[in-house]
């Protein structure tokens, strides 16, 4: 089918509405993985799927706090019925009602009371901070991610933990209160305190009055850790034809009660793309199948992947929508197409400009009573974040796609249904709709695709020559040879056209490259200046979140200054080139390619470094 033809296909049977109505029946819920409210959001969408007739299966996974899969536990089962805080002196006010916002209490805190003096750390980064002042029987207030306080306030006598945001993290608002957890492990669970969230505003009073003299609080937890499980909702439409490719469709249906973005707005979207898929399979007639998945952020994905890894061989790429939803009046433009990296290259990537501008050229993409405003699409550069990580890393290695929207909401209670707009969200379901039906082309659509692909990858090996111009020749020309190899490897994941089509293409890709000099240095050797190491990776799966416990302060720093930015998209990155064949020199300029900015080889091999240390690599 061509392009046009399946965008006013989906444009006719995907509702905005719909997606908005289901969007907004999950965001009622406490959907904390292993949760209740998580279960209660997991049988919205079995429901949604059964009245549309896509059937549906569940897999529940340990929630424990102890099994293991690759590097990253899976959390305890755990839910709260209540939590309030409340300033005893020297005012009387209530800062949290878990009844009002529920981001307020800390995901993962322990149930119980506590009541003591304030103390403020500011913003610790590490152990010696949390010495500077006698913290038993106090609550300790500070600036910090609540999964590092809790555990050395509370190891130091502390009876209480109060968090708040960063100034860059407020400043869309001082009165948001940000979503914070602690994530921990079984044995961890006894040395917990119970912890809140505050805003900005309410912590910069209390920091004031702290300044005149002492301030005590009280804080209530109604929760408990229990039994649970991590639950995983798998969907199916299966191609035409033997053996037919999959493209996988992901999102995850976690996080706090009212997070409508983040990331209700995806799950949402995903119910209504199955629902239209089965609906027009006929009119498609295509030999892809399509797999779905719901499930609670890395945490569900990594032991389900792990689980069906055999099947997850027929998958031809993955698209994750994560936040996909937000309306262009209220929270502002673009839509985020976060491609594929080049360590899994693939024709996919070529994709999404042109069906973008033409779903954006199109009024019947838009909602009755959505924005009129016309869609603005940016295609970026890879991110971290989110469940494609998973799908891209090794094992699976598989190009992965996330679809996303910047929102300076996201992860707070400010993130709410009313900041979702229809026609975004019908113009996302119609983009991932259209890419996955072209994933696997035929016929004439698969000699256009082919022509997409010309235009970006001669576009890429344009990029790539901008940045030699920085490097010396015989670097810069190394450069230009690894963007050449990565485009090869690209056009030859379109197997859907003929040799002599793909001959011409590959033609066109090597005169580019001697067209954009400097000339090929020859000796590879001469280059690298004798460098022979080649790292390895150890282990399987996306970086787990805590590796950078196993580093001290001074590391932890370079790790997120240098490694961190984009959500760990360079150190995603440089770990997936690990593969025994790239020395750091190499995985530099590959990495560069995918940053579209050079990435200094010194800080390849400090990285490798703390790799290395912490088990990653060889």
């Amino acid at each position: 089918m061509r392009s046009e033809d399946a965008i006013r296909e989906l444009a006719e049977a995907v509702s905005g509405v719909r997606i908005l109505e289901t969007a907004a029946e999950i965001a009622r819920f406490h959907r904390i993985p292993g949760s209740p409210g998580y279960v209660e959001a997991a049988d919205v969408v079995c429901r949604r799927l059964a009245e549309a007739g896509v059937a549906a299966t569940v897999h529940d996974y340990p929630a424990d706090g102890r099994t293991k899969t690759y590097e990253w536990v899976s959390p305890p089962a755990w839910s709260v019925r209540a939590g309030t805080l409340v300033e005893t002196a020297p005012a009387q006010r209530k800062l949290i009602d878990f009844a009002e916002v529920a981001q307020g209490v800390v995901v993962h805190s322990p149930g119980g009371t506590f009541e003591g003096e304030l103390v403020h750390l500011g913003a610790p980064t590490g152990d010696a901070d949390y010495d500077t002042a006698d913290l038993a029987g106090k609550v300790v207030l500070a600036c910090a991610r609540a999964s590092d306080v809790v555990p050395r306030a509370a190891a130091r006598g502390a009876v209480g933990v109060v968090v708040y945001p960063d100034q860059e993290r407020a400043a869309v608002s001082h009165d948001l209160v940000q979503y914070q957890s602690i994530f921990p492990t079984a044995d961890e669970i006894p040395h917990l305190v119970p912890a809140f969230s505050i805003s900005r505003r309410a912590a910069d009073r209390l920091v004031k009055e702290l300044a005149a003299g002492p301030a005590t609080l009280r804080g209530e937890v109604g929760a408990e850790f229990g039994d649970g499980a991590l639950r995983v909702i798998e969907a199916e439409i299966g191609g035409r034809g033997p053996r037919p490719r999959e493209v996988l469709l992901t999102a995850h249906l976690c996080h706090p009660r009212g997070s409508a973005n983040d990331n209700a707005s995806g799950s949402a979207v995903l119910v209504e793309l199955a629902r239209t898929l089965q609906t027009c399979r006929d009119a498609f007639d295509s030999r892809t199948g399509f797999r779905f998945l719901w499930m609670p952020e890395f945490y569900g994905t990594l032991p389900w992947a792990a689980a069906h890894a055999e099947e997850l061989r027929n998958v031809e790429v993955a698209l994750n929508l994560d936040m996909v939803g937000p309306s262009p009046e209220r929270i502002g433009e673009p839509l985020r197409v976060f491609r594929a990296a080049n360590h899994t290259p693939h024709y996919v990537n070529a994709l999404f400009e042109p069906v973008l501008a033409r779903i954006a050229a199109s009024r019947v993409t838009e909602s009755p009573r959505g924005s009129a405003r016309p869609l603005h699409g940016s295609f970026d550069r890879p991110s971290g974040g989110s469940d494609h990580l998973v799908f891209a890393a090794s094992p699976h290695r598989i190009p992965a796609v996330m679809l996303g929207h910047d929102d300076p909401y996201w992860h707070t209670d400010f993130d709410t249904v009313g900041n979702l707009d229809t026609t975004r969200l019908k113009q996302v379901a119609i983009l991932a709709g259209v890419v996955a039906a072209l994933a696997c082309p035929e016929g004439d659509e698969a000699e256009r695709v082919a022509g997409w692909l010309l235009a970006y990858s001669v576009r890429e090996l344009t990029r790539a020559a901008d940045l030699a111009r920085d490097l010396e020749p015989a670097l810069g020309a190394r450069l230009l040879d690894l963007a050449l190899a990565v485009e090869l490897a690209r056009a030859n994941t379109l197997a859907s056209i003929d040799g002599r089509r793909r001959g011409a293409l590959v033609d066109v890709l090597r005169r580019t490259r001697g067209a954009l000099g400097p000339a090929s240095s020859g000796s590879r050797v001469s280059v690298l200046k004798g460098e022979e190491e080649r790292p390895t990776r150890r282990i399987d799966g996306p970086l787990v979140y805590s590796i950078t416990d196993r580093f001290t302060d001074e590391e932890r720093v370079f790790f997120k200054d240098r490694l961190g930015a984009n959500h760990r998209a360079l150190a995603e990155g440089l770990l997936n080139h690990c593969d025994g064949t790239q020395t750091p020199l190499d995985i530099a300029l590959v990495l560069s390619l995918d940053a579209g900015t050079l990435v200094p080889v010194d800080d390849v091999r400090r990285g490798l470094a703390l790799y290395r240390k912490a088990g990653y690599v060889t």
